[in-house]
């Protein structure tokens, strides 16, 4: 049989195949909802998300230039103190 780890990770598969499913779902009924007198709403939200998803890709971004910066200046802090 199997293991606890391997039924961990298999059950953690499962549930991210069945949100994301869940959220195919969800944006093909706001893509119908966009013919209603709802679209104002459903165009809000999305602009919304795009802003939210657009913000931290900069954050990371802005980030990951922080850290590659500090790494070069300082290259002595990325060494283990213990060595």
């Amino acid at each position: 049989m199997l293991d606890n780890e391997t039924k961990e990770q298999l059950t953690e598969m499962m549930t991210a195949l069945a949100r994301r499913a869940q959220c195919d779902r969800a944006g093909a009924a706001s893509d119908l909802l966009c013919w209603t007198p709802l679209a104002p709403v459903i165009r809000a939200a999305r602009r919304a998300r795009v802003s939210e998803e657009t913000r931290a890709v900069q954050v990371q971004k802005k980030a990951a230039r922080i850290c590659a910066d500090l790494s070069v200046k300082h290259s002595d802090l990325i060494q283990p103190a213990w060595s």
